[in-house]
């Protein structure tokens, strides 16, 4: 069953990068791992990259303490040939500090709602194959599993869509 999440879900603060930071690092590394910092500095600073590109990122927060993060942004042209409408969100990241107490399904939720509120009419994202103890929980979604791919960085993985 799953839990409910009893927090709030907000966009990300300037303050709020270190306890991101910290969430990345139990999921990622390497070079994509120093990208989503690059990413989380560009959005804190407003740079004209990350305005360009609509990056949003949102933290669940809960009692306080920063719990989760998730970002959207407009889908680069690698993603956009697993969508079927003409202004489709790309979800870029989601990784919530603690599993099964619907952080993550939480985080989503409030993505979509963004979305559609943007003016997107499609959601697509990528999920590496170091990632599949997360398929289940994008399959038990409304996403559709529609293929696969390969990331930037060479690492295999599976594209999501979901039409908004």
């Amino acid at each position: 069953m799953q839990k409910i999440f009893n927090g709030i879900i907000r966009e990300l603060k300037q303050e709020d990068t270190s306890a991101v930071e910290s969430i990345f690092d139990l999921y990622w590394s390497g070079k994509f791992r120093e990208q989503l910092s690059q990413r989380l500095e560009d959005f804190v600073s407003h740079s004209m990259e990350s305005i360009e590109q609509r990056f949003r990122f949102f933290v669940a927060e809960e009692n306080g303490e920063v719990v989760g993060v998730a970002a959207l942004r407009k889908a680069p042209e690698r993603m956009r040939i697993y969508s079927t409408t003409t202004n489709p969100a790309e979800f870029y990241v989601l990784a919530a500090k603690y599993k099964g107490k619907g952080v993550g399904t939480a985080l989503r939720e409030k993505r979509i709602e963004e979305a559609r509120k943007s003016g997107y009419t499609e959601v697509v994202f990528y999920s590496g194959d170091t990632h599949k103890d997360s398929w289940n929980f994008h399959d038990d979604s409304d996403f559709k599993r529609v293929g696969t791919s390969v990331a930037p960085d060479g690492e295999p993985g599976q594209i999501w869509r979901m039409v908004l």
